[in-house]
């Protein structure tokens, strides 16, 4: 084969362009850093840097972002969970307190107040926020556990569907026809005229009484729309549902009616709006007891600040008025696993970050703390009328006649027999409440420990995806990083063969035909 001066300086500079392209390469991998710059250069390389850059990446985002998130809201959880704690057991102190009456008279009212500054303290508490999102609601984190303002009766209502256990049913010792000071004249000027008897004055009746409690006081038996709403049912635990209205007769009681609120006869049913109690007879009590479960539908319109959000806890319908004066109705359920809000905190490896604040601030807890403020301020009412009554008899208005005397004895008879009711009552009430705020206790106990468990495991995936990541990213230095020594010799290399290319070359074109004629 004839090789010709054009083919060799032909094949000479082709490879010195390729000297020149070693050389350039060698140059950027030295600036660089990066052992390619192409993905063409060395595809292994580069699907090998994509997975890795990936998975670094993704590494941060848990390091970075996920876990320090997900250990935030455990810390404000935890907050909130031992002030919860520390209040219960200040209701629990003052349960043992109350159930051998070491209240002083004058204390009593300091007492109701601070119940409510519980109360309120509790439901402050279930509104805890990180970031903007409320940390005991569940999914709807944007709306508070409780209400933290009064709500305007206009603007929506709500029909409340809630599920009452038969354990739930109580008793309670109250006083029919108590002993009303304010009509105390009245009653003295009817046993002047009278010879000593007044005609419109009602000795007091102490009796027991059977009741369960709902959700909320001022509840409603009709909602915004004016549909009536209210039913009691009964499901049988062979699962047959009766309508309580079909078997007794249900009377719906407002504060017109409150001397009636606990007088209830044979076969009557007694729904006090106010305080949201339901009062029945011996005979439906024990027919009650024996039932799976008690549904009660009713509506609310109005509601205070420290009131539970329905949503939270029943199954319920909001009725809300729009501005044109149509009504929305938006129906909640409540979910049956709960409403557990999970973080991506490694890879296929989510954690729970929520609690959900209705396990632990419910409708119960409002109650048994309603029941013990009442209990008191009952009490405190009774003695009240009874320092007065007493004071009435050192009066000379009163003392020097002998009916007014004789009617006045009669009703601070009634009104002593009134406080020892009433006294038994509070130190019933209290006393059964050491036992309900034991266990809310462990209620909080048992979760502040599964937050805890959370923390731990917690902890223990931050530090796996520290040496994940350290690893990982070593992986992807040792994949696309070249060391700066390694970069100089193959720079010294590719120049060295450059340079040598570039002498051969140049003695190469220097010769031409002419040379050799």
């Amino acid at each position: 084969m004839r090789i010709t001066n054009q083919m060799v300086s032909g094949n000479a500079l082709r490879n010195m362009q390729k000297s020149m392209e070693r050389v350039d390469n060698r140059t950027q991998q030295m600036t660089s850093g990066k052992k390619i710059q192409q993905a063409s250069e060395d595809p292994v390389v580069a699907i090998r840097a994509l997975k890795l850059r990936t998975t670094v990446n993704q590494l941060e985002q848990y390091r970075d972002k996920n876990i320090p998130d997900a250990n935030s809201w455990y810390e404000i959880t935890v907050t909130s969970l031992d002030n919860i704690t520390e209040r219960m057991k200040n209701i629990y102190e003052y349960c043992v307190q109350g159930s051998t009456d070491s209240f002083n008279t004058e204390d009593r009212s300091a007492i109701i107040d601070t119940l409510r500054q519980f109360q309120d303290m509790l439901a402050s508490e279930g509104n805890s926020t990180y970031a903007g999102r409320y940390i005991f609601s569940g999914y709807k984190t944007d709306r508070s556990l409780a209400y933290t303002e009064t709500e305007d009766t206009t603007k929506f209502s709500y029909d409340i569907k809630q599920h009452i256990k038969p354990a739930e049913l109580d008793t309670k010792n109250v006083v029919l026809h108590s002993v009303d000071f304010d009509q105390a004249d009245t009653y003295i000027s009817e046993a002047v005229a009278n010879g000593g008897t007044s005609a419109s004055y009602t000795k007091i009746d102490p009796k027991m009484v059977y009741r369960m409690n709902v959700a909320y006081e001022g509840i409603d038996d009709t909602n915004n729309a004016g549909d009536n709403v209210f039913s009691i049912k009964a499901t049988a635990k062979d699962g047959t549902v009766t309508d309580l209205s079909s078997l007794y007769t249900i009377n719906v009681l407002g504060p017109a009616d409150a001397a009636d609120y606990y007088d209830v006869a044979p076969g009557t049913i007694n729904v006090i709006k106010e305080t949201g109690e339901i009062i029945f007879d011996e005979d439906i009590y024990n027919s009650l007891k024996t039932m799976e479960d008690i549904e009660v539908d009713y509506a609310k319109k109005r509601f205070e600040a420290g009131d539970l959000r329905p949503e939270h806890y029943f199954e319920c319908t909001q009725h809300v008025v729009q501005t044109d004066g149509s009504v929305k109705d938006i129906d909640y359920k409540q979910p049956e696993n709960g409403q557990a809000i999970y973080y991506e905190v490694n890879f296929s490896q989510s954690i729970q970050v929520n609690t959900e604040g209705n396990q632990i601030i419910n409708a119960e807890t409002s109650n048994d703390i309603n029941d013990l403020i009442y209990a008191l301020k009952d009490l405190q009412d009774a003695e009240e009328t009874q320092k007065r009554l007493s004071a009435m008899l050192n009066d000379a208005q009163y003392a020097a006649n002998d009916d007014a005397v004789k009617m006045i004895n009669e009703m601070l008879a009634d009104i002593d027999v009134e406080v020892a009711v009433k006294k038994e009552n509070m130190q019933k009430t209290f006393s059964a409440n050491i036992t309900n705020f034991q266990n809310y206790l462990n209620e909080v106990s048992a979760m502040q420990s599964d937050v805890g468990s959370r923390m731990t495991k917690l902890e223990m995936i931050q530090t796996r995806v520290k040496e994940q990541y350290a690893s990982f990213k070593e992986l992807k230095s040792q994949n696309e990083d070249i060391e700066t020594d390694v970069a100089i010799t193959n720079f010294n290399e590719a120049n060295l063969a450059f340079e040598s290319a570039l002498a051969a070359t140049g003695k190469v074109m220097d010769k031409t035909l002419l040379d050799y004629i």
